[in-house]
């Protein structure tokens, strides 16, 4: 099974100049590698200089490329499904469909499942930071729809909306299997040998979206292995006109190193970007493996041998999260992000419970 690093980050091109070359770097260290995207071909192919499709090609010895097209493979799975529904869905083609928000991210997860043992390091380029939060936070937004609507896994305080008794017996049973094989998919990305790379663009906004992007990938169960500052400047002291930019950028390089001490932090030369294998395969040597980081599970179910919830928020600003009990449920709130997480057996059925930071680290246990 292929070890799978996600790239994310701040928008703009360092993301996908990042992951392209960690995937020339890895292959050529020996690892049969692809690099994989869910969206345009078209930026990946004048990065690479090579047209990459929707199919793996070849850009290098060991090294191959392909970006999903989602838009298609929507469309062949109602197709696939359509001829089963009643009038009017049945008559509606695949490329009449709307895109469902985050749908794009669970392809790519049904396709990285069949595609990764045949590799030994999958670089997945999936965009800002927004976007994969959004798609890791579907399966929790499954399981409340379900837990209000029809009762699964746990019955809200004042019943179900509809009441088992209205609704088809395959109805619950779907509904059981959809939610299963979302946590399946999502298990892909937080497994032990899966890590995330942050891409931090080298300016102060984007250093602000980071302190709260970080911890809410980390609230989701992915962990945070290492970080990438750049495109970066190189230093130029015959050029004094870019010396203040460089002062700025190197304090902004050298302040994300003391928020995320306990990270690795590489660096990406600008010289990355003007695209090709040669280029990109010097920067992935001079950032180094990035998926060589060692990572823990962001989330634990004690705390120094007591029943506790336990998540590293890394970075997280003071008076940056909001929590809300929620029956059995912990609804964590982080700037504009939220995940309602289900409290660990022993913490279930009491109010009684209190919130504490030590560190990077959330502590919720019981109150004594």
């Amino acid at each position: 099974m292929a070890n799978i690093l996600v790239y994310t980050g701040s928008p703009g091109i360092g993301i996908s100049v990042a992951a392209a070359a960690e995937a020339a770097r890895a292959a050529d260290a020996g690892k049969r590698t692809l690099l994989f995207a869910y969206r345009s071909t078209v930026g990946l192919s004048a990065l690479l200089g090579v047209p990459i499709g929707s199919t793996p090609t070849e850009v290098a010895p060991r090294l191959e490329a392909m970006v999903l097209d989602t838009r298609s493979e929507l469309a062949a799975a109602w197709n696939e499904t359509r001829t089963t529904l009643p009038p009017p869905f049945s008559a509606l083609a695949g490329d009449e469909l709307p895109q469902p928000p985050a749908s794009d991210a669970a392809f790519a997860l049904l396709r990285l499942r069949e595609l990764a043992p045949q590799y030994e390091r999958i670089v997945v380029d999936a965009g800002p930071h927004h976007a994969l939060i959004e798609a890791l936070g579907v399966p929790d937004n499954l399981r409340w729809i379900a837990k209000w609507l029809i009762g699964l896994n746990g019955q809200p305080a004042q019943g179900p909306l509809l009441p088992g008794m209205l609704l088809p017996p395959e109805f619950t049973s779907n509904m059981r299997r959809v939610l299963k094989e979302a946590e399946r998919l999502r298990s892909l990305l937080d497994a032990p040998t899966s890590s995330v790379c942050y891409v931090l663009r080298p300016d102060a906004a984007a250093l602000a979206e980071a302190r709260l992007a970080i911890p809410a990938i980390q609230l989701h169960g992915l962990a945070i292995g290492a970080l990438v500052a750049g495109p970066l400047l190189p230093t130029n002291p015959d050029d004094a006109r870019l010396a203040p930019l460089e002062r700025l950028q190197a304090a902004l390089v050298d302040e994300a190193a003391a928020l995320w001490r306990t990270r690795p932090l590489f660096k990406l030369d600008i010289g990355a970007t003007t695209g090709g294998h040669m280029p990109l395969l010097l920067a992935g040597r001079a950032m180094g493996d990035a998926g060589a980081a060692n990572v823990r599970a962001p989330i634990g179910n004690d705390y120094h041998g007591e029943p506790a919830l336990t998540i590293e928020l890394p970075g997280l600003p003071q008076g940056a999260i909001g929590l809300t009990l929620s029956g059995d449920d912990l609804i964590v709130r982080i700037g504009p992000y939220r995940r309602c997480i289900p409290l660990p057996t022993r913490l279930r059925g009491t109010s009684a419970i209190r919130a504490t930071r030590e560190g990077d680290l959330l502590i919720v246990r019981r109150r004594t």
